[in-house]
């Protein structure tokens, strides 16, 4: 399997133009346009690993979009199918060569659409690009991870963000909330290689090889997803509860 790194998670909100978190805890920075979905983000990034907060210009475009073959396994899907709740909606796993991963999966029997092309473009008439590959679910109550593959190299990237960065915090863990517990484990760790860290009856914590970011499938009543973020300025963990989100923060 390609070398898969966490590269960020969506929280969908509505009125992103005035959002912050409360107290600023996590200082946000604009982001851009995605003419494709009808959407626009604000991005929270601790270092390349990053928290894309995410909000719709045109609902009644974005619910045409997925009708496409593209758009029903896309993580806009996942806004629309919840009714516009607001919440983390999926999270993206970052590669160096999207074709080859492609390959990988479809001959472990993982069906996929894409690579897709995209950008988006800043205030400033900046362009970003990117290529992204879906895995073909799109019935999944659970969305599975995406992926994406930058134009820059990790290098430039890191160069043109560093400024950006919030070294105080780092991204410890992905909370996996499903109602298939078992299902998710298998498949995970079939398509990705993740390695089973650790495992009870409640709670299996996956993570990607040479990856630090914990991957822990809880057995839950519902699906979603919540973020484990360390705070290295507090000597106790704390819990914010942002726009149908869960933010756990530990020392």
């Amino acid at each position: 399997m390609q070398n898969l790194k966490f590269d960020h998670i969506i929280h969908y909100i509505k009125h992103i133009d005035e959002f912050q978190y409360p107290g600023e805890i996590l200082k946000v920075v604009p982001g851009g346009l995605h003419n494709r979905y009808a959407t626009h983000n604000k991005l929270a990034y601790t270092d390349l690993a990053y928290i894309e907060i995410i909000g719709v210009s045109d609902e009644e475009k974005l619910k045409k979009v997925i009708k496409t073959n593209e758009g029903r396994v896309s993580f806009v899907a996942k806004i629309v199918q919840d009714n516009f709740k607001q919440g983390f909606k999926a999270f993206a796993l970052r590669t160096d060569n999207i074709e080859k991963l492609k390959t990988e999966l479809e001959a472990k029997g993982v069906d996929t659409v894409g690579p897709l092309q995209m950008g988006r473009e800043n205030k400033r008439g900046e362009q970003t690009s990117w290529q992204l590959l879906y895995l073909n679910q799109p019935n999944s109550d659970l969305k599975p991870p995406f992926f994406i593959q930058w134009s820059k190299s990790e290098e430039e990237r890191e160069e043109s963000l560093k400024s950006k960065f919030q070294p105080e915090f780092e991204i410890k863990a992905i909370e996996v909330h499903t109602t298939n517990k078992n299902q998710v484990v298998n498949q995970w760790r079939d398509w990705f290689d993740m390695e089973v860290k650790s495992s009870d009856e409640d709670v299996t914590i996956l993570s990607l090889p040479n990856e630090k970011i914990e991957f822990r499938i809880r057995k839950a009543r519902k699906n979603g997803y919540d973020i484990v973020i360390q705070d290295k300025e507090t000597d106790a963990p704390y819990n914010i509860t942002t726009r149908g989100a869960e933010y756990h923060f530990v020392p």
